[in-house]
C-alpha cells in the first residue's frame, strides 16, 4: 500500500489474511509508524496467518498506521519451513533508512554463486532474502541518495538482471518510494487499483464482507493496494510482464511500461479554491467551515465542494480532533505545511 496520508490496513489486511491458506509457511507486515518515515516495523510468524492470533490482534488494532506497508504470506520453495529467519518481509539499513523487501517466486542455485555479495549477507537460507542483499550492494555501489528518474530506469534493468536466474515478483520499500516490479514472463499475477474520491461501498472476494469506504476513509486520503490476486470488486488492473511502477505519496510516479505523466498533472486551483486558501491564510487559527463560507462570497454549496477538491489535493486538512465530518459546519480547516509557499505564491 502507498498513500498520501497514513492509514489502517485493516480492510487490505482482513483479505489478505485468508490468503495465507494457500500460503501457509509464514505472513509478515511491514511499515514505517514514524513521520519521517526511515525506520521500519516488522511484525512476522513463521506460521498461517488466519491461524496466528497476532495477525488477528492486528487487523483489528487502531495505533497501526502508516503511509506504506508491505505484507507477505509465504509457500515456502527455498529455505527451511517453521523458521523466523526465512519469513518476509526482510529489512536492512541503507543510508540512515530501512529498506524492507518480499518476493514471490523461486531462483535457481546458480544465482547465489554468480551475483555475488559483499557487505549486505542473508540471516536465513531463502533465494530471496539473498536477491534483496545483492540488491542492496547494487543501490549501494550506485550511491543513490535521491531516487531520480534515471535511478528507475536502472533499476528496472538490475531487477530483470536477477530475473534471469526465475521467477521474480518483488515489492520492497525505503519509507518514501513502493517499488513494485512483475516477473518478466508473467509469473503468478500482480495488479493494483487506485483508491480516491468519491468513495462507495466495496465487497471482499474471499468472504462475504462488504464496507463503505466513504464512512471508513477521509476525503483527502488517496493511494494505491497492490497485490497477487485483487482482494476486492474494485476495478483492479494488471501489471504488464516485466514492468517495474514506483508509487510515492499515494501517487504513480514511475513505470517502464506505461505514461504516468498525466497521472502527477494536478488541476489548476479555481477561484473559489483560492479565496478560501486566501481565508485560512489570513487566519492566525483553524478555521470551521461555517466561517469559511461566512467570509467568502460564495454560496454554502459551492464552498463545500471546493472545500471537498482542496482536500483530495492536499491544499488543506482537517483538525484530526474533530469529531465531526468535513462536511459538518464545525469541521475545522487549516492549510497543508509544506505547501504554504505553492499556495502563498497561488493567491498573491
Amino acid at each position: 500500500m502507498s498513500f498520501n496520508l497514513p492509514v489502517r490496513p485493516s480492510i487490505s489486511f482482513r483479505g489478505f489474511r485468508h490468503r495465507g491458506k494457500y500460503n501457509p509457511d509464514g505472513w509478515g507486515i511491514a511499515f514505517y509508524p514514524d513521520e519521517c518515515a526511515s525506520a521500519a516495523q516488522v511484525i512476522k510468524e513463521p506460521i498461517e496467518a488466519k491461524e496466528s492470533k497476532l495477525s488477528k490482534f492486528l487487523k483489528d488494532y487502531e495505533k497501526v498506521k502508516s503511509k506504506i506497508f508491505v505484507a507477505h504470506v509465504r509457500r515456502a520453495s527455498v529455505g527451511e519451513k517453521g523458521r523466523y529467519k526465512n519469513t518476509h518481509p526482510f529489512c536492512r539499513e541503507l543510508n540512515e533508512v530501512e529498506y524492507v523487501f518480499a518476493h514471490n517466486g523461486t531462483l535457481n542455485k546458480t544465482f547465489k554463486k554468480t551475483l555475488e555479495l559483499v557487505r549486505f549477507k542473508p540471516i536465513g537460507e531463502t533465494d530471496s532474502e539473498h536477491a534483496f542483499c545483492y540488491l542492496l550492494k547494487c543501490i549501494e555501489e550506485r550511491g543513490i541518495a535521491q531516487w531520480k528518474k534515471n535511478d528507475f530506469d536502472w533499476l528496472t534493468e538490475k531487477l530483470r538482471e536477477i530475473n534471469k536466474y526465475g521467477t521474480f515478483n518483488c515489492i520492497f520499500s525505503d519509507g518514501k518510494h513502493l517499488f513494485c516490479y512483475y516477473d518478466e514472463n508473467g509469473y503468478n499475477g500482480l495488479c493494483f487499483v487506485q483508491r480516491k474520491p468519491p468513495y462507495s461501498k466495496i465487497q471482499l472476494l474471499d468472504e462475504d464482507w462488504e464496507i463503505n469506504l466513504a464512512e471508513e476513509k477521509r476525503p483527502e486520503q488517496t493511494g494505491y493496494i497492490v497485490a497477487t490476486r485483487r482482494l476486492t470488486d474494485e476495478q483492479w488492473q494488471d501489471f504488464k510482464f516485466g514492468e517495474l511502477i514506483v508509487f510515492k505519496g499515494g501517487k504513480m510516479i514511475y513505470s517502464n511500461c506505461r505514461d504516468v505523466s498525466n497521472l502527477l498533472l494536478e488541476e489548476p486551483l479555481t477561484c473559489k479554491e483560492k479565496e478560501i486558501l486566501r481565508i485560512l491564510r489570513g487566519s492566525p487559527h483553524r478555521l470551521s467551515l461555517r466561517e469559511i463560507i461566512e467570509n467568502s462570497k460564495y454560496s454554502a454549496d459551492e464552498i463545500k465542494s471546493a472545500v471537498h477538491s482542496l482536500l483530495c489535493k492536499g491544499y488543506i486538512r482537517q483538525d484530526r480532533r474533530d469529531e465531526v465530518g468535513w462536511n459538518h459546519d464545525k469541521a475545522r480547516f487549516f492549510t497543508e505545511p509544506e505547501k504554504r509557499k505553492e499556495i502563498d505564491a497561488e493567491i498573491k
